[in-house]
């Protein structure tokens, strides 16, 4: 469909159509089953200028519209001692040579550690961390490489001369608390770790899982930090199949904005005769419920493009943005992406509307012609950046 003709076309379906209902929504959709009504900080310094842009995409690019959370794979573990536990030795296990140990104490540079200080025992031998059967860093070291660390931080890499297995660091001078991280780097123990979404409505659940391939996990604690220091523990039970999961709903006191909440997960599990040790983390976005889709749009098409209004229901003024992909009909009949539009504008509480408009010269570039439908839909608050409501298929236009 050329230029000329498909301004023509548009044109003459310019008459309002009825409105239309929004898609049942899927299984990956996040929909809000009620309204906050507290207002952001700062909301009402926001702009009030109401904007629509649209960009052109490929009609040949897939698109995957479904939210695809992180998965965390750890070879790796933290524990906290005390002084006393150092200067004794702390045990540990690892599975392949050249394990990654760093020492970082809690206390600032007073309680870094010398290498020379530093035992390494391993398959009944003892060598210093200086010895040369380790490659050691300090904090200037590690922060030149990119790290970000704590004054005092010691790191070593073992040599693949000394022995995988019962592994046990000590050091004499010790004072007061150090965190041990071990990178068990070359290991096939590896933990996954994952959330089920990547984003939750507050007082809405979120599942935690975690499984080790190949392997049965013999134990799985963990817990949930906010941003504002708060913090609850994650009860994993054990799946049929091996996996430990935990639900965690977030609570509204501690949402304050669009920072990201944390999910830790400590693990045990056997490697032959040993105790093998893995921690991993995963973060997620936790939104208030300040508005959502009414369920109801208006569509049209006119010489301009094709302009979708959809119903909105805010439960605090804020300014809210809208964001939707139109896809539009191939000549074997499949979907193809046209366009992705984007939308933002003040809403008062109660009930208000966005366009979302996809440019004429757009549509008739891509040579798609309706039935359009509107894929990956979101709305946003623009006070917290916070995302309220996502639908991976939203809408039939005719």
């Amino acid at each position: 469909m050329n230029k000329y003709i498909s301004v023509l076309f548009l044109g003459a379906a310019s008459a309002a159509a009825p409105a239309a209902t929004l898609l049942a929504p899927g299984a990956h959709d996040q929909v809000p089953s009620a309204l906050a009504h507290v207002q952001a900080s700062g909301a009402s310094a926001l702009e009030r200028v109401p904007v629509n842009v649209a960009h052109a995409l490929d009609a040949a690019q897939t698109i995957d519209s479904t939210p695809e959370p992180f998965r965390a794979q750890s070879r790796e573990f933290w524990s906290e001692v005390g002084e006393n536990e150092l200067r004794s030795g702390v045990k540990f296990n690892t599975t392949a040579p050249g394990a990654l140990i760093r020492l970082s104490p809690q206390g600032g540079a007073g309680a870094a550690l010398d290498p020379a200080g530093v035992l390494i025992r391993s398959g009944g031998k003892t060598v210093r961390a200086d010895s040369g059967d380790a490659a050691v860093a300090d904090t200037k070291a590690l922060r030149s490489a990119g790290m970000d660390v704590t004054e005092g931080t010691l790191a070593m890499r073992l040599s693949p001369a000394l022995r995988s297995g019962e592994l046990e660091i000590a050091a004499a001078h010790a004072r007061g608390r150090y965190l041990v991280h071990v990178f068990d780097a070359n290991s096939a123990v590896v933990l996954d770790f994952s959330a089920d979404r990547d984003s939750v409505l507050i007082g809405t659940p979120i599942t935690f899982r975690a499984d080790s391939k190949d392997r049965h996990l013999q134990h799985a604690s963990g817990l949930v930090t906010a941003p504002d220091g708060y913090s609850a523990n994650l009860k994993f039970k054990r799946g049929a199949d091996g996996s430990f999961s935990a639900r965690f709903t977030p609570d509204a006191a501690h949402a304050i904005g669009p920072q990201l909440w944390e999910a830790h997960v400590f693990t045990s599990t056997n490697d032959g005769t040993l105790s093998v040790l893995r921690d991993a983390k995963t973060a997620f976005a936790v939104s208030a419920p300040t508005a959502h889709f009414a369920g109801a749009a208006q569509t049209r098409s006119d010489a301009a493009g094709v302009h979708t209004t959809f119903n909105i229901e805010a439960g605090a003024a804020s300014r809210f943005q809208i964001s939707g992909v139109l896809y539009g009909t191939a000549s074997d009949g499949g979907l193809r992406p046209v366009a992705l539009a984007q939308s933002a504008a003040w809403l008062d509480p109660g009930s208000g509307s966005i366009d979302l408009s996809f440019d004429a010269d757009i549509i008739a570039a891509s040579g798609l012609h309706a039935p359009f439908e509107v894929h990956d839909l979101r709305l946003v608050d623009q006070a917290t950046m916070s995302l309220i409501e996502r639908r991976e298929r939203a809408l039939t236009i005719n």
